[in-house]
């Protein structure tokens, strides 16, 4: 979204995308651009980063496959102050007049079209649309609009990206196919009937072009839980979390839904602080819709929330709701191990034509996405030839060092069983579970052993924490637990999963530029990252079996 210098302006799918994220969060946005007094921060997820540069080599990569069997005309915009109205469109009009001069050619394709419309046809106020389409593409009589995204299907935005530069084109009177294509990041293309997609598209421009109007409107910015541009209330979305705190919203509360929230609010708790301090007698009877089993436990999540934000130098609060789910946990063998994976979803392995590697069973063509760069074990003895005989890291930074790895792993646990029958391999949430199944299939990996770890072996702490006690946190992940047994200063370097995965993006950057000591500090803060996780499984387990005892 941007607002030019004569007070008009320009919106492009993105902004649709954002509006169906978050009508608060573009609200906001529009309020700044109006200069309103309000800031929308800027998102920092290295992920992302990282997911938008491997975005950008895949769609490097379709464009090479292009240019080899067709002439692609590349095309290039280099955008201007938008403050300076009449140049910025100046410029624009120039790279679409160049976009629609190359579509009246005899080109094969189009890379990096610029689509530039003035004014909008249903626009209430002088509201533009600039576009730029990764392919335009000859079917012989027409052009058929195609876009590279990373992502394994064809997901919503991206369809009504596409059916924005359909519109566009259409009436520019440019010939265009009935459908539209979005090569995945396997190399695949999905291709759908535009038809269906226009009406969705036009409506969701609408919306948009209505909110831009009802902030012009007025002068003040939007307040916060305003209903008819709802927050989203996610924690990553930038707009919602610094308000959320700022406002002390219901949002906070660990495992409440949006419509549950709805309900408390009209029940009259527009805080935490209000909810949680209420009696139970009192938020019955004011808050209709919601269970009465589900209403006590999001009450007293937010009273135990509540009592951690009063006691911020103490451990946080929590309270046992299962006993007996606590104690249903095996009881402790000096064979157990507590196991952690670090993988990366992104990861691909191409062939030398520059498709991807898939499945070697016969007729799967399935295409292999994601890698567990990192098996991390952590128990007695299990590295007796390392420098931490309790830490055992298994690295993998191909499909066939991770097929050793599992075969390494598997062998490890064949060799525990026979020591300790009684052994259990420790995880926190189904990540490790889902992999290995994964794992198996990929690889064709059968096994007494791995039948016995799914059946048997593997112990899931998760569900344990969840149904066994609350805890006054406004999240239930390892890492937010460990406020419970670990202090403060005990996790230190690499800070959460999406880090670790762009550490092993940046390490095999540097391996393959030939700066073996970066690589090997990335590795080593990978592997400092993973140690911890798996101490902290095990932590928790311990801290779990101490909390059976002492209630």
């Amino acid at each position: 979204m941007q607002r030019l210098g004569d007070a008009s302006w320009v919106i492009s799918a993105s902004d649709l995308a954002v509006f169906e994220a978050c009508p608060w969060r573009l609200a906001r946005i529009a309020d700044e651009k109006l200069g309103k007094g309000v800031t929308v921060p800027d998102i920092d997820d290295p992920m992302m980063d990282l997911v938008a540069r491997l975005g950008l080599e895949h769609e490097a990569r379709q464009l090479e496959l292009l240019a080899s069997t067709m002439t692609v005309v590349e095309l290039s915009y280099e955008p201007v102050d938008p403050s300076d109205a009449a140049a910025w469109r100046a410029n624009i009009d120039k790279a679409s007049d160049e976009t629609l001069a190359a579509l009246a050619s005899d080109a094969g394709a189009l890379f990096q079209a610029t689509l530039y419309e003035q004014t909008l046809p249903d626009a209430p106020l002088p509201i533009g649309f600039q576009g730029f389409a990764d392919f335009i593409v000859s079917t012989g009589e027409t052009w058929e609009i195609w876009d590279s995204k990373l992502a394994r299907r064809a997901k919503d935005h991206a369809l009504i990206q596409l059916a924005a530069y359909y519109d566009q084109l259409e009436r520019r009177g440019v010939p265009l196919s009935p459908s539209v294509r979005v090569i995945l990041g396997d190399g695949t293309h999905s291709i759908h009937d535009v038809e269906g997609l226009l009406e969705p598209y036009r409506e969701q421009r609408r919306a948009v072009m209505a909110l831009i109007e009802h902030r012009v409107v007025d002068p003040q910015p939007l307040p916060w839980g305003d209903e008819l541009y709802p927050p989203c209330g996610t924690k990553g979305c930038p707009a919602c979390s610094e308000q959320i705190l700022l406002h002390d919203d219901l949002f906070q509360i660990a495992g409440l839904r949006k419509a549950q929230r709805n309900k408390i609010l009209t029940g009259g708790f527009e805080t935490l602080e209000r909810f949680a301090t209420a009696s139970r007698e009192e938020v019955r009877r004011a808050i209709p819709g919601i269970g009465l089993d589900t209403l006590h436990g999001l009450h007293l999540q937010a009273s135990l929330q509540v009592a951690t934000r009063n006691n911020p130098d103490g451990r946080p609060a929590w309270e046992v709701l299962s006993r007996g789910m606590i104690e249903n946990l095996p009881a402790p063998s000096p064979g157990d191990i507590f196991f952690d994976f670090e993988g990366d979803p992104t990861y691909q392995e191409l062939s030398g034509d520059g498709s991807a590697l898939g499945s070697l069973s016969k007729g799967d063509d399935s295409v292999w996405f994601g890698i567990e760069y990192l098996f991390g074990l952590w128990g007695e003895n299990l590295n007796t030839e390392g420098s931490d005989s309790s830490f055992l890291p298994l690295w993998a930074e191909t499909f066939d060092e991770e097929k050793a790895a599992v075969e390494t792993f598997l062998a490890l646990l064949e060799k525990r069983a026979q020591e300790y029958p009684d052994f259990h391999v420790y995880h926190y949430a189904p990540y490790e579970r889902t992999r290995l199944k994964a794992m198996a299939q990929r690889y064709g990996l059968e096994s007494p052993i791995f039948d016995a770890l799914m059946t048997t072996h593997l112990v899931d702490l998760y569900p344990v924490v969840m149904k066994g006690i609350k805890v006054g946190l406004p999240s239930y992940g390892l890492k937010a637990l460990e406020a419970l047994y670990f202090d403060p200063d005990t996790r230190t370097g690499i800070a959460g999963g999406g880090e670790s995965v762009v550490a092993f993006s940046d390490y095999q950057l540097a391996r393959s530029q030939g700066n073996l000591d970066a690589a090997r500090e990335l590795k080593e803060s990978i592997l400092h990252y993973n140690r911890i996780d798996c101490f902290s499984t095990q932590a928790l387990r311990d801290w779990l079996l101490s909390v059976a005892l002492e209630s």
